[in-house]
Order: structure tokens, then sequence, then C-alpha cells
């Protein structure tokens, strides 16, 4: 098990949002790359970033981005309205180790194929946020009437390295995992499954470590 912090970005800076909600941000960091060295000096292995505006259509914090990549030394996933094969070109060239495709693997699986025979199928991962019990995407706003078992494996067919998996409902909260979700999710995949959301203490990741 790897522990993957995450540094969500908002307008240049590091926020937490509730749930998804973008009307409620709280802000951590005026500065998202004192963020990023503080948790590699931690002993992070791997750094979550995640560009909220652009998964809102608020534009991007590409520039934020590539300072954090260039700047320290572990390995970054970026997530947040990857939905061309040309976006998902602009932030792997960046020096990122790693794409999220959300909205766009969901509505255009053939897009994680495409990146996965250019870049190789470990530099890309497709994310299922869940709220209410169904995949959502467009930033959190639409819902889908999808399976997220299903999809997870028609997303790894089509060739993502490995699964985010977010609790929409439990995101920011600090109140615990979806853990059933997430061992169903587990066992029902060979790639790697990333937990995400309402994660708030070591019991928590312990009892994550057991799905």
């Amino acid at each position: 098990m790897i522990l993957i912090p995450a540094v969500d970005l908002m307008r240049g800076r590091c926020v937490r949002l509730f749930q998804g909600d973008p009307s409620k941000p709280k802000q951590y960091y005026n500065d998202p790359l004192e963020a990023a060295m503080f948790f590699q000096s931690q002993g992070a292995e791997m750094l979550h970033i995640v560009d909220l505006d652009a998964a809102l259509g608020l534009g991007d914090n590409s520039k934020i981005i590539s300072k954090i990549v260039r700047s320290i030394q572990i390995r970054t996933q970026v997530g947040g309205g990857i939905r061309t094969l040309e976006r998902a070109k602009e932030i792997l060239d960046l020096g990122v180790s790693r794409a999220i495709l959300g909205t766009a693997a969901i509505k255009k699986p053939e897009l994680v194929s495409e990146v996965a025979a250019i870049y190789g199928r470990e530099r890309v991962a497709a994310a299922i946020d869940v709220k209410n019990g169904s995949p959502a995407i467009e930033g959190w706003r639409s819902k889908t009437s999808l399976e997220y078992i299903s999809l997870a494996q028609k997303l790894e067919a089509a060739g993502a390295g490995c699964i985010v998996f977010t609790s929409v409902n439990s995101d920011g909260t600090l109140s615990g995992p979806a853990l059933s979700d997430a061992k169903r999710l587990v066992r029902s995949v060979t790639i790697p499954v990333i937990a995400s959301g309402g994660v708030g203490n070591l019991e928590d990741i312990a009892a994550l470590a057991k799905t």
C-alpha cells in the first residue's frame, strides 16, 4: 500500500472542498508548492494533484503544476479537466508521471486507449467519482446511470493502468472512507486501485489497507 497525499488547486491556491462543492473551498496554502514540498519532506512517494478549475471549466493551473513537477523529486499524478488527447499530452509532457482521466474516460473510453498507446498504460489512470451511489462527471455536477464496478472493468480493458476511486459524499469530510465500495472495486479489477475521500486518521488508512 502507498499513501498518496493530495494537493487540490483552485485559483492558484491549495484548497479542500467539502463533498465536492466548489462554493465551499477551505484554503490551506497560498503557495501550493509549499504544500508539495512539505509532503515530500514527510516521506511521500507520490503526489496527487487535482486541478479543480480545469475540472469545472474555469481555466487551469498548468503553470503551477509545471512548477511543482520541476521542483520536487517524487512522482506526480494529475487530474481535473483532462478531456482531450491534446490536454493529456500537455500534462504528461510537463513531466507528470500519470494523467488521470475522469469525465473523458467515462464518455470516451477510447481516449484512455489512445493515451496508453502513446505513453504506456502505467501513465494513464481512470477516475471514478461516486456520488450517491453512481459515477459523477463534469466536476461532480452531473450524475450518470452507470454502475461503477462494470465501468471500472471497462476502463481497465480500455488500457487504464489504475483506477482512482473517490467517494464524493465522503470527500473533504474526514469522516472515513467508503470501505465497502472500495473493497468491491479492488476485488473486481486486476489493476491497482487508489481510494480517496474521507480519510481522516491512521485507523482509516489501516482499514483501507485491509481491502
